[in-house]
């Protein structure tokens, strides 16, 4: 005991110094162990399969068809948002022509594909854009995936100790190849087009995906059944046709075919008869479909 009396008293700097260096040590510990428990606390999953006033997305194709453009809406109040996509694509064989390899769909078998993202959500921002590759870029050269057709986009959208999860389906066309018939991936929805060859041609690609949630409702409405949106490449335009939508059960009374109208931002109702549970019509266009009945 005298001994370490002598030590402490010949060492008093140094014996301080572990002192302190233990205190800070101990609390970098716990605050090191507080910010864990903070960012991975317990999360509660929530499956959002349809919220009039929600999230949702958008998806555009680019005029190649070698990518999409995912536009997120009503997200300024999240903290967190990651996608995946997913979809399959043609098999590709390699030929060899002369000195040169050659890539081709082979035309049968299919492969499963996937891509993962997240979305830089910093400055809470209402709306998101980003590009999704159907491949992958290195050293600005890509190869893409052929033949894509049908996928889904899974958003996982976190705010504060909730986690939701949202699942769209989606199915890119090239609208000449589909002879102008334009399908959800569910074929609940189409869109046909009375247009030729070459008019079809230069619209390039099409895509239709349901959606998790609208934009503003009109007064005294809600939705019935799926939503579907359909676009085009964000620098084209799509010629009216005639357009169903089939609902999973006989509407009530007072149900209406509406479509959402970007460029007049307001839900417009086109001329539709109702059959059973099918409503067919004509529409002006590319927009957001949805059969709407009156809030009781």
């Amino acid at each position: 005991m005298d001994k370490l009396k002598v030590w402490f008293a010949a060492h008093k700097v140094t014996a301080t110094l572990i002192g302190v260096l233990g205190i800070v040590g101990v609390l970098g510990i716990l605050g090191f162990q507080n910010f864990i428990n903070k960012d991975s606390g317990p999360v509660e999953g929530v499956d959002l399969t349809f919220d009039a006033e929600g999230p949702y997305a958008l998806l555009y194709p680019r005029r190649d068809g070698n990518a999409l453009v995912l536009n997120l809406k009503r997200t300024a109040s999240y903290d967190a948002i990651t996608y995946e996509l997913a979809y399959t694509s043609k098999v590709m064989e390699i030929r060899v022509a002369g000195n040169r390899e050659e890539e081709s769909a082979t035309g049968s078998g299919s492969i499963d594909r996937g891509v993962q993202g997240t979305i830089d959500t910093k400055d809470k921002k209402g709306e998101y854009e980003q590009e999704i590759l159907f491949g992958t870029c290195s050293q600005n050269v890509c190869k893409y995936d052929k033949g894509v057709e049908n996928g889904t986009l899974t958003l996982h959208i976190r705010k504060g100790s909730k986690a939701y999860r949202m699942v769209t389906q989606w199915h890119l066309q090239k609208p000449d190849v589909a002879l102008g018939n334009l399908t959800s991936g569910d074929g609940h929805f189409v869109y046909k087009i009375n247009a030729d060859r070459q008019a079809l041609s230069n619209i390039g690609f099409s895509i239709i995906n349901d959606l998790t949630g609208v934009p503003k409702l009109p007064e005294g409405k809600i939705v019935l059944g799926k939503v579907y949106a359909l676009n085009v490449p964000i620098a084209k335009s799509l010629p009216g046709g005639n357009v169903s939508l089939e609902l999973a059960e006989n509407p009530p009374l007072g149900a209406k075919l509406a479509r959402y109208d970007d460029s007049q931002n307001k839900w417009v109702e086109p001329e539709a008869a109702l059959d059973g549970s099918k409503f067919t019509g004509k529409a002006s266009g590319a927009g957001i479909f949805a059969v709407l009945i009156p809030k009781k």
